[in-house]
Parts: C-alpha cells; structure tokens; sequence
C-alpha cells in the first residue's frame, strides 16, 4: 500500500491550531481542579455542558453501576455513584470525544473503539490496587490512561478519514497485517505518534501521554512502564472479549505485573457478567444515545 501522506504532514496537521480544536474547555476546567476539589464545584462544571451532563446521569443509572432508586442530579450522580475520580476521567473522554468529527472516515467503528475503551478503563482501574507499592508511582486513578489510550485513531480520523479508511480496508487476501502496521503502512506515522502529540499539545499528564505513545511496545521499559504494560494488557484483554466473548489470560504478563490468579479471576467475572450493561456505558460515551 503507497503512503497517501507522511509523519510531517500528520504532525504538522496535529499542531497546527487550525487543524486541531483546543481541548475543550469543561476538560480543561476539570483537569485544573485541585485534588481536594468538593464534589458540588465538580458539578457545577458538569451543568454547563447539558448534553454531557444528561449522558453521565444516563451512566450513573445504567444497570452496571447497579445503584438501586434511580439519580436525577449530577451532584447524586458524582457523590452516590460514581465518585470523582470516575467522573472526571468520563467527562474528559467525552468532551474529547465530541470534539473530532470521525463519521467520515468510514473504516472507524465508534461502537469498537468505545468498548475497547471503556472495557481496558475499567479493567486497569479495577487491577491497578492489586500492583505492587513501587509500580503505582503514587497515581491515584488510571482510569483516564486506560480511557484515552488509543485517542489517536479518532484523531487520524478526524483529519485523515480516506488514508485512514484505506488502512482499516487492508490488502486483499488471507494475510492481513495488524491494524497498527496498515495505518504506519498507509500514512507513515500509527496511532501512538499522533496521540503522542496531540496528548502533549493538550498538556495532558505525562503517564497518559507515555500510554498513548507507547502501549503497543511490548518491550517498553521507560518511565510508567508498568502503567503502559498494564493498559496494554487491559487492552488486549478488551479486544478479544469483543471479538470472542472472552477475555483471554497471559500469565507471563500477569506474573512480570505482580497479578495473583485470585485478583485477574475476580475482575474478569465483574466485567464479563456485564456485557450488557457495558454496552449501555459504551452507547453513552459515544453519542449519548
């Protein structure tokens, strides 16, 4: 497959302001927050945004969180159900989500790419206490790394959506390369490269910007490792359970994270008896529908 562009076209597009909207602005205001922040100055930010607001209330009562009575407030929403760091993870890959236009790339499948999303955030958040003291770099919430790890395919589709599309279509035959490898094949630059550097246009933090560059680097050793190798792995685990209904297990990866067989059976079971419910979270952050 010939290069339709290449990496300083990409990049240049990524950077330039014209190209690529700000981060939007309730993100911004969410991750300037302190960490002490009170749950009532959370929500006053979130009732600015009616649209996000009416989606994360929609979560709050989906089936998976499981809270019984029903929330009709966002600040019910935040403190009975999803806490703060939850929330603030959500509304952040939702905004920025809404800010690239990805319906014209045709090969994009918003229900994949919001699964495997939401699926390696919850497994990684649900894992992450189960690491080692020294791995953990005092983070208090990987859910954001897991959440926003792929970014970087909706922002190829948003300004590349035909080189992009071609990349999903592939070569004819039964010896089809990775995804990954079509896109680098068909643009010069993958996924990790362009959500690299929109991640640090935005000035998101290092940890994500680190995932975003790097998890599909099995050999990755450099700062965050651990937290790279853990979103990768929750990852993998997303896509098959996708394409297969199971997630699958990789013991080496598992034993090198420090995983007891106890731990991975435990949050396997939440998330695979929840496939359903899931699917409800994943049509919200999509499109609120």
């Amino acid at each position: 497959m010939q290069s339709l562009t290449c990496p300083a076209e990409v990049r240049r597009k990524i950077l330039l302001q014209k190209e690529i909207p700000p981060l939007p602005l309730i993100a911004q205001r969410i991750l300037s927050l302190a960490p002490d922040a009170e749950v009532s100055e959370l929500a006053r930010i979130i009732e600015q945004s009616p649209e996000i607001a009416a989606r994360l209330i929609g979560m709050a009562n989906a089936a998976y969180f499981g809270w019984p009575g029903g929330v009709r407030t966002i600040y019910d929403a935040i403190y009975k159900v999803l806490g703060i760091k939850l929330v603030k993870s959500l509304l952040i890959g939702m905004a920025m989500g809404d800010a690239f236009d990805v319906k014209k790339c045709r090969g994009f499948r918003p229900e994949r790419y919001w699964f495997t999303a939401v699926v390696t955030a919850q497994l990684a958040q649900g894992l992450f206490p189960f690491l080692p003291q020294s791995m953990q770099y005092e983070l208090e919430n990987v859910h954001m790394d897991g959440l926003l790890h792929n970014f970087g395919i909706a922002v190829l589709a948003h300004l590349f959506p035909l080189e992009l599309s071609r990349a999903f279509a592939g070569p004819p035959g039964d010896e089809v390369p990775p995804t990954t490898e079509r896109i680098r094949t068909a643009m010069g630059v993958d996924q990790m490269q362009a959500g690299g550097w929109l991640a640090r246009k935005w000035h998101l933090p290092r940890n994500i910007v680190l995932v975003m560059e790097h998890h599909k680097e099995p050999g990755y050793r450099g700062d965050f490792w651990p937290i790279v190798m853990l979103v990768a792995y929750c990852e993998r685990g997303a896509q098959r359970l996708f394409s297969v209904g199971d997630m699958g297990r990789e013991p080496e990866t598992e034993a090198l994270l420090g995983f007891g067989e106890t731990a991975v059976d435990k949050i396997r079971r939440t998330i695979e008896g929840q496939l359903e419910e899931l699917k409800t979270m994943v049509a919200l952050m999509a499109s609120g529908e």
